[in-house]
């Protein structure tokens, strides 16, 4: 069974793009048998929980308990959990879900770079423009007298967007950590549009003189912030995806790491991860459509003043669920962050519900749940309180799943595949929403725009890069209901639109191949037209000089119209010339 599930994660993320093109509008989210599956691989922490991970249509059965009416005391000695919800006298969030979908403000957004300008906006663009041509302006009086000019000089509008278009579209080509030069080869194994919107060195000397806050006071706000250098467009940002989409029932609260092993005040030791070195970010995404909600950098131990932050889990998860507070939501987490406190927190301050996995060093889990004598293989305890729920599973032999839920409050297992050994509910529901923040990973890893750099701020602004075109694609699929574009065909569109302005600016320099403009006005849509007929007249020999003089001249006499030097011309100013012709 394992491997049959395995199989079918793996075609599922093969073909991941086409979860975000499910329709959402049939979707009940006041029916307790939720049972929509979104799939992704195991965490490490809970490789058991996902041995059913596959199809949850199913008929689910309640199994009663042997002996009912049983109090089971936590390990504290005074945390009760009973046997059976009625004793509990459970009570259950009354708070009608709101409808997922764009916000009213995003409706008129039909094309790819209106879709994408709703995280992207002016103010955002505005900030990275001035602030890159601060750098420029900087780096041009560094630069020695054989710079040449088109390479070092400021940067406008139109250019910016070009840049952040050619990062798509060599996301889109698959360049993440590779050479760039083989992008902009003229011996026809390049892409055109790399060199016809920029050469390559002045996309290089752009993206490094990329920046994003004010130098004249970067020094002082560095020494009470860590993210002083992103901070202002990151709030921008992600303030941005917090308006423009209104999203389903259900979230996925979870750590996201991006790799990097350059100079970063806040970079940290990952040993589960490949990278081992990089930096933590904190994600709430829709467990459904993987739309990125909300964000958060780990910025490490923050100097003394305003920007000291918390990063105990409690506290994460309160700044990070604020967009949605009192929606009445289910955010499902992993075991980094479940406890009981933080499961009444969500419920009595946000009135939120949670599900999540629950590590056995708990104090108020019950001993009998940490044991699995004399209980046998697939089998299931039950604490319930008045407003959670504590299931205890044993998978296979020795080894016992904890989990906790705000949002489920009865005995209900599902039994599609899990024949005499069903497995609860809680579970198959934990298997199928845990996975939100691991897919807008991989879906963004698809097309990643990062390539190589030493910059941090500059990698974060590739990951807000690959968060719009995510979270754009999304907007626009919703907003335009009848198309079915691939988001690979997004991506490219999105990138082709965004250099397209300033490709029309470079129609207008004389200076280009002749090639080169025609590929130029192809690709803007418009027809190449010829040059004027130049009125600089060709050189020719003067006829008075001797011919071993080969002496060539633009001159010719006014009256035989012979080619003539100015050594054999009678210079004249203007009034005299009109005398002599009177």
């Amino acid at each position: 069974m394992a491997s049959t599930s395995s199989k079918k994660q793996t075609m599922m993320f093969g073909f991941c793009e086409a979860l975000l093109e499910e329709d959402t509008s049939n979707y009940d989210y006041n029916n307790d048998d939720y049972r929509r599956h979104t799939g992704g691989a195991d965490s490490d922490t809970e490789q058991e929980l996902s041995d059913d991970d596959s199809n949850r249509d199913a008929h689910v059965f309640v199994q009663e308990n042997e002996k009912e009416d049983i109090i089971y005391t936590g390990k504290d000695g005074t945390t009760l959990w009973f046997s059976n919800p009625k004793q509990a006298k459970v009570e259950y969030l009354s708070i009608k879900p709101s409808i997922p979908g764009v916000n009213p403000f995003a409706k008129n957004a039909k094309t790819e770079v209106e879709c994408w300008k709703l995280f992207f906006n002016d103010d955002i663009l505005e900030d990275i423009l001035n602030y890159t041509n601060e750098e420029i302006t900087s780096k041009t009086f560094a630069e020695n007298h054989n710079t040449r000019v088109h390479i070092v000089k400021e940067t406008s509008m139109d250019e910016i967007m070009a840049l952040l278009g050619l990062m798509y579209i060599t996301g889109l080509n698959n360049s993440t950590g590779y050479n760039l030069t083989d992008l902009w080869r003229s011996d026809g194994t390049g892409v055109d549009i790399f060199r016809m919107t920029m050469s390559l060195q002045r996309f290089n000397f752009l993206q490094g003189c990329l920046r994003f806050d004010d130098a004249a006071t970067r020094a002082q706000r560095s020494a009470v912030d860590n993210l002083a250098l992103v901070r202002a467009i990151f709030d921008k940002f992600v303030g941005n995806c917090q308006k423009a989409y209104n999203p389903s029932h259900f979230l996925t609260l979870d750590v996201k790491y991006i790799p990097f092993r350059g100079e970063c005040p806040f970079r940290q030791f990952m040993p589960k991860t490949s990278a081992a070195y990089g930096i933590k970010m904190y994600s709430l995404v829709d467990a459904k459509d993987f739309y990125t909600i909300n964000m958060e950098i780990n910025a490490g131990n923050q100097p003394s003043g305003p920007y000291v932050t918390s990063y105990e889990p409690v506290d994460i998860v309160d700044r990070l669920v604020r967009p949605v507070s009192n929606t009445g939501r289910n955010i499902t987490f992993d075991n980094y962050f479940t406890s009981i406190p933080l499961v009444t927190h969500l419920l009595q301050e946000h009135m939120l519900t949670c599900t999540g996995a629950l590590r056995k060093n708990k104090k108020e889990i019950p001993f009998s749940f940490l044991t699995t004598q004399p209980r046998g293989v697939g089998s299931s305890r039950f604490g319930f309180q008045k407003h959670m729920t504590l299931v205890s599973h044993v998978p296979k032999k020795s080894k016992i799943i904890l989990l906790l839920s705000s949002y489920h409050h009865d005995k209900t297992f599902d039994i599609t595949k899990c024949g005499d050994k069903p497995k609860p509910e809680m579970i198959t529901f934990y298997n199928s929403t845990k996975t939100g923040v691991e897919n807008v990973e991989r879906l963004c890893k698809m097309y990643d725009v990062r390539n190589y750099c030493k910059s941090w701020p500059l990698l974060i602004l590739f990951t807000m890069l690959n968060i719009a075109a995510l979270n754009s694609y999304i907007v626009y699929m919703a907003n335009n209901e009848n198309s079915k574009l691939r988001r690979s065909e997004y991506v490219r569109k999105l990138g082709l639109a965004l250099v397209k302005q300033h490709l029309k600016t470079r129609t207008d320099k004389n200076n280009l191949p002749r090639e080169l403009r025609k590929r130029i006005f192809e690709q803007v849509g418009e027809p190449l037209l010829d040059p004027p007929a130049s009125d600089v007249k060709p050189y020719k020999r003067c006829r008075d000089c001797p011919s071993s003089k080969d002496r060539k001249t633009k001159y010719c006499c006014l009256e035989c119209k012979k080619p003539i030097c100015l050594q054999h011309v009678i210079t004249m100013c203007q009034n005299c010339t009109s005398l002599a012709i009177d």
